[in-house]
Formats: C-alpha cells, sequence, structure tokens
C-alpha cells in the first residue's frame, strides 16, 4: 500500500523526485508516480551511485558508532565488494524480491555495467580514493540530544496536508557554519560549470529548507563532494549550493505551486504532456511513448516498461 497518496489517488508526501517530475511534465509524472512504469532494467549509473552513496554512509554511521576510520573504510568497501558482486539466487524464479539470505556461496559474477568508464573496478577506487582525497572528516554535528546529525529520514509536515519528505546523510561544521553534506558522482569534468547545476536546484533547497526547520540551526546550503569517474582515475572537487532565506522561501512557495497543480491534475485525471521537456537530459524515457497514437500508448506501455510500485516518498526516505 502506498503511504504517499491519499484516498483520493491525490499525493500529498513529496521528496525532490516527485517534484522534479511534476514539475518538468505532468504526463511523465502521471507514468512514473501515479501508473507505477518503469524501465525493466536499472539502470547501471543509478546502480553505481546508489552503491557509491551507501559506502559514505555507512561509513559515516560507523565512525559516528565509534568504530576506527581505517576500519571503517574496510568494512564499507566489504560491502561495496559484495554489492556489486551478481550472485544467483535460491529465491524462486519470478520472486518479487531478492533476499540477500538466499545468495548462492560462490555462485555469480562480478558486475558488469557495459561501460568503460563506471565498472565494478572504478566503483571500488572511487570509494578508496575518496578517503583518501579527503583525509580528515569535518566534524559532524551534536544535537542537543547527544545524537550525531547522521542519516536522518524526514517527513515534514508544512500546509494543506502536505509532507515534505527526505534523507539527510550527514549534517557537518564547515568553517563556522552548519553544512548539509551531500556526494555524487560523474562523468563529466568537475569544476565551477558543474557545481553551477545546483543553483537553482530543489533537491539542495528541499534539504536546506527542511534541514533549518528539523535542526533549528542556520543552515547554509549544502556542501557537494563530487566524483569525477574515467577510465583511469577518479578526481574529487568540494563546490557549495548556498542559499538564502528569501531564496527558500521562493523555492518553497513554487514547490507548494507544483504540487497544488499536480494534485489538482490527478483530481481532474488531466495530466498532460510537457513536449518543451521531451529532449531533456538525453530524452525521456517515455517519449516514444507520448509519441504514438493515444489508443494504443497502454499497449507499447505494457510491451516495453514494467508497471510496479508507484512512486512512494514514505518508503523511500
Amino acid at each position: 500500500m502506498n503511504k504517499s497518496f491519499d484516498a483520493s489517488g491525490a499525493q500529498f508526501a513529496w521528496d525532490s523526485t516527485s517534484l522534479k517530475t511534476a514539475d518538468e511534465c505532468l504526463r511523465k509524472y502521471f507514468y512514473k508516480n501515479i501508473e507505477g512504469w518503469s524501465a525493466p532494467t536499472k539502470s547501471f549509473h543509478l546502480r553505481f551511485g546508489a552503491i557509491y552513496a551507501t559506502a559514505l554512509e555507512h561509513y559515516t554511521k560507523f565512525v559516528a558508532a565509534g568504530m576506527p576510520r581505517e576500519e571503517a573504510i574496510v568494512s564499507v568497501v566489504h560491502e561495496a565488494l559484495i554489492s556489486s558482486w551478481d550472485y544467483a539466487y535460491r529465491t524462486p524464479e519470478g520472486a518479487a524480491k531478492q533476499d540477500p539470505d538466499e545468495r548462492i556461496p560462490g555462485s555469480g559474477h562480478a558486475w558488469e555495467t557495459g561501460d568503460s568508464n563506471k565498472t565494478r573496478s572504478t566503483l571500488i577506487r572511487t570509494i578508496v580514493w575518496y578517503f583518501e582525497h579527503f583525509e580528515e572528516d569535518l566534524p559532524v554535528i551534536i544535537l542537543s540530544d547527544g545524537r550525531p546529525a547522521v542519516e536522518y529520514s524526514f517527513s515534514l509536515p508544512v500546509e494543506n496536508g502536505i509532507m515534505l519528505c527526505g534523507h539527510i546523510d550527514k549534517l557537518v561544521t564547515f568553517g563556522d557554519s552548519p553544512m548539509i553534506l551531500d556526494q555524487k558522482t560523474t562523468k563529466s569534468t568537475v569544476g565551477p560549470y558543474y557545481f553551477d547545476q545546483y543553483t537553482p536546484d530543489t533537491q539542495m533547497s528541499l534539504y536546506t529548507y527542511a534541514g533549518s526547520i528539523i535542526y533549528n540551526l542556520p543552515i547554509k546550503g549544502v556542501m557537494i563532494d563530487a566524483a569525477q569517474i574515467a577510465i583511469g582515475f577518479s578526481r574529487f572537487e568540494r563546490g557549495f549550493a548556498f542559499r538564502t532565506e528569501t531564496q527558500l522561501q521562493e523555492w518553497y512557495e513554487g514547490a507548494m505551486h507544483t504540487i497544488e497543480r499536480a494534485r489538482k491534475a490527478t483530481a481532474e485525471r488531466y495530466l498532460p504532456m510537457n513536449t518543451t521537456a521531451c529532449g531533456n537530459y538525453g530524452g525521456c524515457e517515455f517519449r516514444a511513448i507520448c509519441s504514438r497514437s493515444p489508443e494504443v500508448r497502454e499497449t507499447f506501455l505494457k510491451g516495453n516498461f514494467t508497471k510496479g510500485a508507484t512512486w512512494d516518498p514514505i518508503e523511500r526516505r
């Protein structure tokens, strides 16, 4: 059961992914968020980024729990090696989820991405080199109850029954300012132009807005540790996405307008396509569907996509 939609079928719990999709194209939002259509195979970019992010997140958790730095690095590398190995499973064919306990020891093979830059080897290299590049960990802020500000999943009630959701990996002190720390991977050259894409940006604004309220601290924005992945090297740069109070208020008003528009469109069951966004990011995944005549789109969706669980920000925090 999807916890992020009300009885009428309208979404009330929103994360940055939902907001970006609805703002980009209501038809894409309808296919992805409401009907739950997705490509049958997961993008290797998503898997690469997920394993990388999990390694850095678990490192923070281990160190916060008192584990020595070197031991924490070894632990997360070991986890990443397991996550990037494709095992055979005892799980019955067609099962919805593969249980790690059902892995067959000694089976399978190393993850093959089909990409020369993002491979299992460059993934492990990038994790190790990240900790070598940033030799000293930034001080994690300790909250008033004594807990370190790491791994915080939030559901922040705002107005009109709407909740903003997300997951903040770490809150650190940089200089004299509290900053949210986020990590990214890319094949692009990392420089000022790369970091410019995060201002304006929904994810960074949402994190800053919610973090300031949740932690009750004057958070200035998000610090971004970016890793450029190439065949022969991994290069790291640190950039920033600062926000002023007025910028955050402007973002919030715009986000609420997007949510209201999407909820209204859902209630009316009229979610039109935005044809100016069809070519964004190399082309929308549903472009071939929208290019078909309306009466045959369902057939092509069933033939080329998988219909699964709808997007649920509360469960995905």
